[in-house]
């Protein structure tokens, strides 16, 4: 081989070995964004749902929320009547759950309780103020994480 075919060689060699290495470089960036994409997506995937609750001893009104995986994350529950020592129409906020999603209870009054600012295991609440007998309410629950406020479905509750 003449020094001609070979330097065509050596030249063909080292353009293979550069788009080689411009086509890892270019994986590498797809799998590192791939990734941080990923875990933004997954974050913002969390969804919850309601289940309503009436028990009538005591009278008792929950709307229960729960994540997309069934754990049972936090409620809002209005006492409609008072029992042993509690008082009557009044809102509770339970977050039980240590996901970083804060709970506020909201009663369509206008009337709420939040575990905002606290640990997971929290109850706010009673919040009070006497009702008139016999009206018919909302219930619902609303979770804030980092800023996002998702409000959940309401659930009826009566004084």
């Amino acid at each position: 081989m003449d020094s001609k075919e070979q330097l065509q060689t050596r030249e063909t060699n080292m353009a293979r070995k550069r788009r080689i290495a411009a086509t890892l470089a270019a994986a590498s960036l797809l799998a590192t964004a791939a990734t941080i994409l990923g875990s933004g997506t997954a974050s913002a995937a969390t969804s919850f749902h309601t289940v309503c609750r009436h028990l009538t001893s005591p009278s008792e009104w929950e709307a229960i929320a729960y994540d997309q995986d069934n754990h049972y994350v936090g409620l809002a529950l209005f006492d409609q009547d008072p029992y042993g020592g509690n008082p009557g129409d009044a809102l509770y906020a339970t977050d039980s759950y240590a996901d970083g999603w804060g709970v506020v209870a909201h009663l369509s009054t206008g009337r709420t309780a939040s575990t905002l600012g606290h640990s997971a295991g929290y109850t706010a609440g009673p919040v009070t103020g006497n009702l008139p007998e016999g009206n018919h309410y909302t219930i619902w629950v609303e979770m804030e994480k980092d800023g996002i406020w998702i409000s959940l479905p309401s659930c009826d509750a009566y004084s």
